[in-house]
């Protein structure tokens, strides 16, 4: 049977070391302004992925003696993604409340002007506008990053 409170730590130190990455590549993307670059979201995933998988086989390796089973594996996969997504949304949090609020600005300008261009009505912009400044937040990004980051 595996001892849970090595698996917390462990599953902890790869999410924090995995986080503290991911938090690198966020302000690499908030410093220069790339926000639509595609090729930085696909080598997020890609870091990501590999973070996780890295901190699975390292686990299995050192504390399982080399097998681990398919639904421990994926247990602890979440586990780390859940880590790296706290410390990198509570980074992020700080960074969109108090240093720069550029990424926000410049995601609330998007979806307007993709409202307009799409003639949406005015009151139908209005409402949505109200909903996107509200998830648009800091802490609003800080809590669908832990979501979405996890899943």
């Amino acid at each position: 049977m595996e001892n849970s409170p090595s698996k917390m730590k462990h599953a902890l130190n790869f999410g924090a070391m995995l986080g503290l990455v991911l938090m690198i590549l966020s302000m690499i993307t908030y410093i220069f302004e790339l926000y639509d670059a595609s090729w930085m979201q696909w080598f997020s995933y890609a870091v990501t992925i590999g973070g996780i998988v890295m901190g699975i086989k390292n686990y299995r390796d050192t504390q399982l003696n080399g097998y681990i089973s398919y639904g421990s594996a994926l247990g602890y996969g979440v586990l780390i993604s859940l880590f790296a997504s706290i410390v990198t949304s509570f980074v992020n949090f700080l960074y969109l409340k108090f240093i720069d609020d550029g990424f926000l600005v410049y995601s609330l300008e998007a979806a307007e002007y993709a409202m307009y261009e799409q003639n949406v009505p005015e009151e139908s912009m209005e409402m949505a506008m109200g909903i996107q400044r509200k998830m648009l937040s800091p802490a609003g990004i800080g809590i669908i990053g832990v979501i979405v980051t996890t899943i």
